[in-house]
């Protein structure tokens, strides 16, 4: 019994000993993926992917060269696009019955927190590390953005899009997975480059019509500085 317990103290000092407090700031670009289908038709609305941007406040507790656990809370802008031809009167009249093409986007900000696990298993390669955990966000506001032209002529416009009308679900999870890599700088700082996928867990939509999910891809560029 006693050796058991013996090991246990000895892995806690060793952790201890080894134990490393970093903090910093990360940020990088995201790619969304939308699912947004009427299930009653079976209709999807067709939105494709588009680039966002995640920026985040983080802390990470390096607890051996194999273990590290982080917490980041930031903010997270997800967007995506449809492109589609209209049809105005002018076109008819100069024999364009194609249309001219008009695109339509959607962004949506959320706050969010994860906590993640961050595991080296290769130990000849130990600044390449596995990352998982979870993610809570919550959904502050949104605007879409319309530009095309017309007969020739260049128009855009931007308007809110109200997410808190009891339609929208505004908090939402996600399942984190992603694969990174620490390059030093010096002795007390390091460069984190990451990429990650966020797997949507929550439902967009309040409505049982609709099945609405939202899901990003991400790479971050980071600094840490050791406390």
């Amino acid at each position: 019994m006693k050796h058991p317990l013996i090991a246990l103290v000895f892995i806690f000092l060793s952790s201890n000993a080894f134990a490393q407090v970093h903090i910093g700031l990360s940020s990088g670009p995201n790619l969304s993926f939308w699912t947004w289908e009427i299930k009653a038709v079976h209709y999807d609305l067709g939105f494709e992917p588009a680039v966002g941007l995640r920026t985040v406040a983080l802390g990470e507790w390096v607890v051996s060269p194999v273990l590290g656990v982080r917490a980041e809370l930031g903010a997270q802008l997800k967007a995506n696009k449809t492109i589609k031809n209209l049809v105005f009167p002018s076109d008819i009249i100069a024999g364009n019955f194609n249309g001219t093409p008009w695109k339509f986007r959607e962004y949506y900000h959320y706050w969010e927190g994860s906590l993640l696990v961050q595991v080296s298993p290769l130990k000849k390669i130990r600044a390449l590390y596995l990352l998982a955990g979870g993610t809570v966000g919550r959904l502050e506001n949104g605007w879409k953005t319309t530009s095309g032209s017309e007969a020739g002529n260049k128009s855009s416009s931007r308007e809110s899009i109200e997410v808190k009308d009891g339609n929208w679900n505004r908090t939402a999870f996600t399942a984190d997975l992603g694969l990174g890599g620490n390059i030093p700088l010096g002795k007390y700082s390091i460069l984190k480059v990451e990429g990650r996928f966020q797997y949507g867990l929550s439902q967009l939509a309040q409505s049982n019509m609709v099945d609405a999910r939202l899901s990003s891809c991400i790479l971050t560029v980071g600094y840490l500085h050791r406390l």
